[in-house]
């Protein structure tokens, strides 16, 4: 390995400053914690989907540091995404030909690199640095969650700490197009924020997506530079899968059916494959965050069902990108998949005829959520909250913005685009008025 693939790395050697391009427009609403976390002695992990902005996050970092007067040749940032390099050789080339002074000389030096997992053994050398010379810090990136949380978890407890790296949130995405919206003024936004929310479904919340407006170009991006790598590269390499043909067609049917609940033996016999086989395929797509699952919520118990659990694309746009651009999406099941992502939801309920599209833990209380995208039964939507034990919930919709009493349940209705802008202040709201009606009825 030579000293020039260093300098290609880390132009600010030569010239003391990081292009634009490569710190990226906006500051994440999540930056000033992970900007926080830089002096702290531990390893700092920024870990998510491929694309969101990991690489531009460290990016970032590095130019805050030398702002502050970090010296240029004491950050050091390689990327593994690459070619498979040998951790220690290349970090004792950059100790060796670059910063050509005794760690304990150097003061802090900062260490950047990206797509960590791709390198062999990466968490047993990390930690050896890591304990030999403390005044090194280390800021790693990483795309496969499973190497990625296991090697943290196990070889460096004590040692590192992870902070995630979503995709745009619907919130960011207004903002980088120039537009801003009070929570107070949301129910008065309709006009200004549904022709944004049709735009941000499409472009998946991709940074580098954000003001193309050729739908031909995002499908592809999205299907080339990420569904694609995820399935040709990352599970393979991080589980040796072989039987690609297996793994694409299951692909293909959990993206293209957002909300499906999957019957593994179902699955398996139709597929010709052994029920563990699936459901190990199945895990390994979770954790390259290619899906998402929520499993069903058993009223009156603190656990929820293995079987049947209900599987969405990790993003809208992972649907949308296989379709032809001729064919409409199916606006509900994107409506699902939105409120999903916008909360973190973990549950649905379905018990015979009754069936809820989430449940929602939080502060001690069970929320129910129900997304309608065309006509509903305010009615129906009350009995089925009702089945669950619960006189309250919410109703996410088109366009409704108020809230109902239909018989002893309280009915919270929320138009999406509103939900997916402001959903922390919408649920604490949602909590807030239920315990002053709860205080006013004793």
């Amino acid at each position: 390995m030579e000293t020039q693939i260093l300098y290609r790395f880390n132009e600010w050697w030569l010239n003391g400053i990081i292009r634009p391009e490569l710190t990226g427009k906006f500051e994440r609403e999540n930056y000033k914690e992970i900007k926080k976390r830089i002096e702290d002695r531990q390893i700092l992990l920024l870990y998510g989907l491929r694309r969101v902005g990991k690489t531009t996050t460290m990016y970032r970092l590095i130019s805050d540091l030398m702002k502050v007067g970090i010296k240029s040749t004491n950050i050091f940032y390689f990327s593994f995404d690459e070619a498979s390099w040998d951790i220690e050789e290349v970090i004792n080339l950059y100790l060796g030909n670059i910063l050509r002074m005794p760690l304990s000389e150097a003061g802090p030096v900062y260490i950047f690199l990206d797509e960590i997992q791709k390198a062999k053994q990466w968490e047993n050398r990390i930690k050896i640095f890591y304990d030999l010379y403390p005044n090194l810090k280390f800021v790693l990136s990483g795309s496969a969650s499973l190497n990625i949380v296991k090697g943290s978890t196990e070889t460096l407890a004590g040692r590192i700490f992870r902070i995630k790296i979503d995709p745009l949130t619907f919130h960011e995405f207004v903002a980088l197009k120039g537009r801003t919206v009070a929570f107070e003024k949301m129910q008065f936004a309709h006009d200004i924020l549904r022709p944004l929310f049709t735009e941000y479904i499409e472009m998946g919340g991709f940074p580098e997506l954000v003001g193309e407006t050729d739908s031909w170009k995002i499908r592809t991006y999205i299907r080339s530079i990420v569904i694609d790598r995820i399935i040709a590269g990352d599970i393979p390499q991080e589980f040796g899968i072989r039987d690609m043909d297996l793994l694409k067609r299951l692909m293909e049917i959990l993206l293209q059916a957002p909300g499906m609940i999957v019957n593994v033996d179902k699955l398996a016999s139709s597929l010709g494959r052994n029920r563990l086989t699936i459901s190990n395929f199945i895990s390994y797509m979770e954790y390259a965050f290619l899906i998402k699952s929520v499993s069903n919520y058993r009223p009156g118990t603190s656990s929820a069902s293995r079987k049947l659990k209900k599987v969405f694309p990790y993003l809208p746009a992972f649907y949308t990108s296989l379709l032809p651009l001729t064919e409409r999406y199916d606006t509900g099941k994107v409506f699902e998949n939105i409120v999903l992502n916008s909360v973190q939801l973990e549950y649905y309920y379905r018990n015979g005829p009754t069936e809820i599209d989430f449940v929602l833990k939080i502060n001690g209380r069970i929320v129910p959520i129900e997304v309608k995208s065309g006509h509903y039964d305010i009615k129906e939507v009350a009995k089925a909250f009702n089945r669950i034990g619960q006189n309250s919930g919410i109703l996410i919709t088109q366009d409704s913005y108020h809230i109902v009493q239909s018989s002893n349940v309280r009915i919270f209705l929320c138009p999406i685009e509103v939900f997916a802008m402001y959903p922390d202040e919408l649920l604490n709201q949602f909590l807030l008025q239920g315990r002053e009606e709860s205080i006013a009825d004793d």
